[in-house]
């Protein structure tokens, strides 16, 4: 008996498109369709596993159009990013929920900590720009748990009673890709650099992960859910639909 190789999960492969050539992540999995999600690293394709070459090329020819336009918002998405270590490097105040906070250090303390009164991250000493950053990244994350589980529990108490909203937990991620995400097991994650943001586009965020709770996708049905918890939501959704989720915005 012959014995042939598993397929490979993941690969890298390209395909000749309309306006030009389309490079591209695969990965196999045992889904029945063919999924698109443009990620960190550009365009990741989900097929299933016995779906021929041939015929998801087929698929991602008619999704052509659909692929130029994200692939073009995620290039300028990247172009535009300013990662945290900039603006540390350059002694530029850190974003915390719209304002500025100044970075200050002090020799006698032995763990960051951040002050929302006098609006600074004090640090102990450091040795290396790598251990500063680590610090601050930690006090920011501690930082965004906190205020993203009261905001979400203010959201919850408003609530029309009309759509209550199952028990949920509240999680931080960090994909460069989307402000958040939630899951059938009611768990809502959210993406930490929110922090950085004004209150009103974390509250939008946490409000459409939340509405998504009592509805796992974007029907008239979801923005009514999502109107009853942020009546004022289609403001904050505009200016976060040209923003990146990788990026930390400069004062």
């Amino acid at each position: 008996m012959q014995l042939t190789a598993a397929p490979n999960p993941t690969e890298v492969r390209s395909i000749e498109l309309p306006w030009g050539v389309c490079s591209y992540i695969l990965k196999r999995s045992k889904r029945k369709s063919v999924g698109f999600l443009i990620g960190d690293q550009g365009l990741q394709i989900s097929a299933p596993l016995r779906l021929s070459i041939s015929e998801l090329n087929n698929v991602i020819a008619s999704k052509s159009t659909w692929i130029e336009q994200r692939l073009k918002q995620w290039e300028t998405r990247s172009r535009q990013t300013v990662p945290l270590s900039n603006l540390l490097d350059n002694g530029k105040p850190i974003p915390v929920r719209g304002e500025a906070y100044q970075l200050e250090i002090l020799q006698t303390r032995s763990k960051a900590l951040l002050n929302p009164w006098t609006k600074s991250i004090v640090l102990p000493a450091y040795q290396n720009f790598t251990q500063r950053d680590k610090a601050i990244e930690k006090v920011l994350k501690a930082h965004a748990k906190e205020v993203f589980t009261h905001m979400a529990t203010q959201l919850v108490q408003q609530q029309a009673l009309e759509h209550r909203l199952p028990n949920f937990s509240i999680h931080l991620s960090s994909p460069s890709s989307r402000w958040g995400s939630c899951n059938s097991k009611r768990e809502v994650r959210l993406n930490w650099r929110l922090v950085h943001y004004p209150p009103k586009l974390i509250e939008y965020v946490i409000a459409h992960e939340l509405a998504h709770l009592v509805e796992m996708n974007h029907s008239a049905r979801f923005w009514a859910v999502l109107e009853s918890l942020m009546p004022d939501y289609r403001e904050p959704h505009k200016t976060l639909s040209k923003m990146n989720p990788a990026e930390v915005p400069v004062l």
